[in-house]
């Protein structure tokens, strides 16, 4: 498992392994959760060397429908 070379930025990350092939993570809160549980401890912590201790990345969210608009969306 290593870092792909020159994909260490500050809002992401590409990583090469046997297992997954070639994944990117990005420097959000699900990111790092999905970094922490696929990668080596020693890959986590170079990261997190650059990433430093906080989320950069805002992912987006969608606004709950309402029952009306789902009932709406199924005509």
């Amino acid at each position: 498992m290593q870092i792909y070379p020159n994909t260490l930025i500050a809002n992401s990350v590409s990583i090469q392994s046997d297992e997954y092939g070639m994944r990117a993570y990005v420097n959000s809160a699900r990111g790092r959760a999905q970094l922490e549980s696929e990668c080596t401890a020693d890959v986590v912590k170079a990261v997190e060397t650059v990433w430093g201790s906080t989320p950069t990345v805002m992912e987006p969210t969608l606004p709950a429908l309402t029952l009306d608009q789902t009932k709406q969306n199924k005509l």
